[in-house]
């Protein structure tokens, strides 16, 4: 299996373009998965660079509503045109990002169901892709976000993430989660899969487990001391090594592994994570 990093906040090589945002490529024996598009074309962009033909993808995947994820779906056609989207059903509604008084819309674009409705799977259960990768949708929490609303502009409340999914690859070693921006909490979406897929171990978790408050300024969201339990709880779950990326922070990512040491590794835009099948 191999997990290459399209975009990200930042770029191992300068070569390669960084935008806050995250999209991956997931190429396991069974077939391969888009997972997030990023905000804008620019995952295609560094496709190409890396020499990834993105025509042959099996499955697109956006884990949720917001347009650092979404952003880029509507320039998919440029290079796939067949393979099935696959996200929740709330996942197109209106979302904003609160700074001061002010709301910032990070919507998904108002066109991409007459452009790709027929392309379109919701994810309301869990959802087998193909053999060994597997979607789950995430119930309703407002337990972890302070500056994230959804709904129309005269009836926004906290956002609730009834839109957040996350995937679960299975390999003979253990399991592989991937999560977007874990605004459920990444203990609780680790602890959600190993519900689901019990007694098997977490080969790796990789993904943003949102610990960035305000990304334009990258203020954390959490005290030092929540994102220090959050590591040492993770280090205590039988996960053999942690990925992190976009919306942890550089900040984030330095207080985890202080805890989490060498088991924690940043995942930049062209990186790529090879895991045995």
């Amino acid at each position: 299996m191999e997990i290459i990093a399209l975009l990200e906040n930042t770029s191992c090589d300068k070569k390669y373009k960084a935008k806050h945002g995250l999209s991956l490529l997931i190429k396991t024996v069974h077939g391969q998965i888009l997972f997030d598009t990023g905000p804008d074309r620019t995952y295609i962009e560094n496709a190409r660079l890396l020499d990834i033909d993105l025509g042959v993808i099996d499955k697109v995947v956006i884990s949720h509503g917001h347009s650092d994820h979404i952003g880029g779906l509507p320039f998919l056609n440029e290079v796939n045109n067949i393979a099935p989207i696959y996200f929740c059903a709330n996942a197109l509604e209106p979302h904003w990002l609160k700074i001061g008084p002010y709301h910032h819309n990070v919507s998904a674009p108002d066109y991409l169901i007459d452009t790709y409705e027929k392309r379109f799977n919701l994810v309301t259960e869990k959802m087998v892709l193909f053999e060994g990768a597997t979607l789950i949708p995430l119930a309703p929490t407002i337990a972890h976000e302070k500056h994230l609303y959804k709904g129309s502009k005269d009836e926004r409340e906290l956002d609730d993430f009834n839109h957040e999914l996350m995937l679960v690859l299975e390999t003979e070693e253990g399991l592989v989660l991937i999560t977007g921006c874990s605004h459920h909490g990444v203990v609780n979406m680790t602890r959600t899969a190993m519900e689901h897929f019990p007694n098997r171990p977490i080969t790796a978790l990789i993904g943003g487990f949102h610990l960035i408050g305000i990304p334009i300024i990258n203020t954390l969201g959490k005290t030092k001391e929540e994102i220090l339990e959050t590591a040492n709880t993770l280090n205590m779950l039988p996960i053999e090594s942690i990925y992190t990326c976009h919306c942890t922070g550089k900040r984030g990512y330095e207080i985890l592994r202080t805890v989490l040491k060498d088991k924690l590794h940043y995942l930049a835009t062209g990186d790529k994570i090879i895991i045995e099948d």
